[in-house]
């Protein structure tokens, strides 16, 4: 693990034990509040972000957002069962659904320990911190559950994995929602995007994901230059099998 300042009051903590990809935490330090977006693969991971928080000179609330319900999102919750944390509401339901079944396919993953703990605040379209200007925001794509969050005084958009290079997973087929969601992005006009196995990326990298999408939807001929991008691609046009047809 490393860490590294990505702004004035952000900083991103890289993990790089997962094969074929790093995975970023973000922790972002307000007046009176941290935000910690993710929470990676247990409590070994959780323990430099938690001595931050803790030898911090004055004592600030936290909260924990999840940006989407897959393992590597979320099995550090058990470090924060007194805290709140938040999520979508079909997140919070997925957690609770797919806990055994994440928990048999990847455990070998679990750094340290962890154990089901549910986001305990959730909402359905969005919620404003306006003391800190922290909007969260549900941005299906990647998954049906995924949210967002900007940073309206630093300009910051994070996207957990609706965004990635060299190529996106589509876990959920409902690609057209997908693309309005990157659409959407577009709006905020950030001065940096920040996703959760991807740092800094463009504006430019927004509108190639669009075209990519829009491709697999048609079901495209498309080449890749890396035996990664095909394979996820391979597995992308699994995902989707069931609505290319229909667009």
């Amino acid at each position: 693990m490393r860490s590294e300042r990505i702004s004035n009051s952000a900083s991103v903590y890289i993990f790089d034990d997962i094969e074929d990809y790093a995975t970023n935490v973000f922790l972002i330090e307000k007046e009176t509040k941290f935000y910690l977006i993710d929470t990676y693969c247990g409590t070994d991971s959780m323990k430099p972000i938690i001595n931050t928080i803790k030898n911090t000179p004055r004592q600030k609330e936290v909260k924990v957002i999840n940006t989407h319900f897959h393992w590597d999102h979320i099995w550090g919750n058990c470090c924060f069962k007194d805290n709140c944390i938040i999520s979508h509401e079909i997140c919070r339901a997925f957690i609770d659904k797919y806990w055994e079944e994440q928990i048999k396919e990847s455990k070998q993953y679990i750094t340290g320990t962890t154990e089901k703990q549910l986001p305990n605040l959730t909402f359905k379209e969005r919620i404003f911190f306006h003391d800190d200007n922290i909007e969260l925001f549900y941005s299906p794509g990647h998954t049906v559950d995924s949210i967002s969050v900007f940073d309206h005084k630093e300009k910051i958009l994070y996207v957990g994995d609706n965004l990635e290079k060299p190529i996106v997973y589509v876990e959920h087929h409902d690609i057209p929602t997908y693309i309005n969601t990157l659409k959407s992005y577009l709006g905020y006009q950030p001065q940096k995007i920040m996703a959760g196995h991807t740092l800094n990326i463009k504006q430019e990298d927004i509108f190639d994901t669009i075209e990519y999408l829009e491709g697999l939807l048609a079901g495209k001929e498309m080449l890749f230059a890396s035996n990664y991008a095909r394979k996820v691609h391979s597995r992308n046009l699994k995902a989707v099998q069931n609505i290319i047809s229909v667009y």
